[in-house]
């Protein structure tokens, strides 16, 4: 039988495949890593840190050219009867000299004595400014408050007998800054944005009465001077507007009717007008 014979001829030296995979024995920086990746995945789960720290405010200077830099608060309490607020008119100019809202606390229900002699009733009310992040009532969160106390600010003469002499009272009218009077000058709010990247503020304001337990709202703009008296924007009557510059540690309030204006100097103070809730009449 014929067959094909195929002859095959090994070599007699030993043979060779070079594969070009790379193989590292450098565990160099693995230990870094892991302790990157454990901190990656515990940020994941309990939230990475922030800085929480709070700085203070102060009121800024005035001017360039002014470095005054107390803050001004005048309050004007409902003193006239409710019936007759509609049919009551107001000097046209901006000037406080109403007939119906008073800058003391005798139109607020408080007497001579109570306030000469600090009464409990008197000494427990006070000012409360709260700052919302919009004036939206429907949509706002109040981040933080400041209270002014009605053992600050400024007095009247008046007689409290016809056997003393005349005693002085105090006023709400206020001038806050560093020295003096200096509850209710400072702001107290985050140091940086990394956190709440916030910086306009809206204040409202309140006058705690502890004579009759009651919170009285106020706006800045007295409801005689407004076409309706009942029926108004309250985003723009109820609110200021409070801006805070990181860099600086100040703050500066803008009319909330006109958020260009600035006010709460002395030649321009923070005037506030008790409201008058239709309501009560």
């Amino acid at each position: 039988m014929n067959s094909n014979r195929y002859y095959i001829t090994l070599p007699v030296t030993s043979q060779e495949i070079n594969i070009p995979i790379e193989i590292t024995e450098d565990f160099l920086g693995r230990t870094d890593s892991i302790e990157l990746y454990e901190d990656e995945v515990l940020g994941q789960v309990i939230g990475i840190p922030f800085d929480f720290e709070v700085g203070r405010y102060s009121h800024n200077e005035y001017s360039p050219t002014n470095s005054e830099t107390s803050i001004n608060y005048e309050f004007y309490f409902y003193s006239g009867n409710v019936n007759t607020l509609s049919a009551t008119t107001c000097p046209l100019s901006t000037s406080p000299d109403l007939t119906l809202w008073s800058n003391n606390y005798l139109a607020e229900g408080f007497n001579s004595k109570e306030l000469y002699y600090f009464a409990n009733s008197f000494a427990n009310s006070f000012f409360k400014l709260d700052f919302y992040d919009r004036p939206d009532e429907k949509n706002q969160t109040n981040y933080f408050t400041i209270i002014i106390p009605t053992q600050q600010g400024f007095t009247t003469t008046t007689s409290i007998s016809p056997y003393i002499p005349p005693v002085q009272i105090k006023i709400p009218k206020y001038k806050l800054d560093f020295v003096g009077d200096k509850e209710g000058f400072f702001l107290y709010w985050l140091s940086v944005p990394q956190f709440l990247s916030l910086d306009t503020f809206y204040m409202s304001m309140k006058f705690f009465d502890a004579k009759l337990g009651v919170f009285v709202r106020m706006m800045n703009e007295p409801q005689c001077r407004l076409a309706n008296k009942y029926q108004f924007d309250s985003s723009i009557y109820f609110y200021n507007k409070v801006k805070l510059n990181y860099e600086t540690k100040k703050y500066e309030v803008f009319d909330g009717k006109n958020h260009n204006t600035r006010i709460g100097t002395t030649t321009n103070p923070m005037r506030w007008y008790e409201y008058v809730n239709p309501t009560s009449l």
